[in-house]
């Protein structure tokens, strides 16, 4: 059995084999399985880990997890008074009150770059917490808050008891092939192919399970990246338009335009 030290209003522990079980009776936690994983039971509810899985977690409930091999991520615990003076009492992320006594427990499977930076904010928390350095409570709540934003991705999956393990899988397996290929396809029929499907099922199953297209987790990603390029490089609009896919570069500035309300020059210049 795992318990943190309460004397701290946040604390930070990276999963390892001895943590089979854990609970907490004052402090709120949110879990993350990065890989390695197998299942997860929360009070009574029991469900399959995916890759890059949060859970929101309130004082009292009890978790048991299994591990498929070593696994990789980290509980994060702090107190209610600093959760109510930092962050607020109630915390919704897209119509889910994260933590609640009430209904379902907030399970989001993280797309795979969103994964990274969450694993980057933890270390950064982690980092924190451990130092001297002043004002460190503000900056830990401004690093926790990012988190959250972070879950409220599009990319992301809401598990519900609607949503199947196959569902799920397949859609977490759709968004690791935008991350990997979404410079070079940028059609949902090209990811149907690739993954032995009907371009109509896949959207089909996207929307069941995330609420939105297919079509708009490949464009997600296309924007994130333009808008990265466009800040923090100094590459041409051309060059980015060709980084991205696009032949013609006037396409990828009306694509950008059409999605963000202005083109890649103005958004440059913001």
């Amino acid at each position: 059995m795992y318990n943190v030290n309460i004397e701290e209003p946040i604390g930070i522990r990276k999963f390892d084999r001895n943590l089979l079980t854990y609970s907490n009776d004052v402090l709120y936690s949110i879990m993350w399985m990065k890989t390695g994983f197998r299942c997860v039971c929360i009070d009574q509810e029991r469900f399959t880990a995916q890759l890059n899985s949060i859970c929101f977690i309130i004082p009292g409930q009890r978790v048991e997890v299994e591990y498929e091999d070593d696994p990789s991520g980290w509980i994060l615990t702090f107190s209610r008074e600093f959760f109510i003076r930092q962050i607020g009492e109630k915390l919704v992320i897209r119509n889910v009150v994260l933590f609640s006594s009430f209904g379902e427990i907030p399970k989001i499977v993280l797309s795979p770059k969103i994964g990274d930076r969450v694993h980057i904010i933890a270390e950064m928390i982690d980092e924190l917490i451990g130092s001297q350095i002043p004002n460190r409570e503000s900056g830990i709540a401004s690093l926790l808050k990012t988190l959250l934003i972070y879950c409220d991705s599009r990319c992301n999956i809401r598990q519900t008891s609607e949503s199947n393990t196959h569902q799920v899988h397949l859609v977490s397996t759709f968004k690791d092939m935008v991350v990997r290929y979404y410079t070079r396809f940028h059609r949902v029929s090209d990811y149907a192919e690739m993954m032995n499907i009907s371009p109509k099922y896949l959207n089909q199953v996207v929307k069941q399970v995330m609420g939105v297209t297919a079509r708009s987790i490949i464009q997600e990603q296309l924007i994130i990246r333009a808008r990265r390029d466009l800040k923090f490089s100094n590459d041409s609009v051309k060059q980015i338009a060709f980084r991205l896919g696009y032949a013609e570069p006037f396409h990828f500035s009306n694509f950008f335009k059409k999605k963000v309300g202005c083109s890649p020059s103005d958004y440059r210049l913001q």
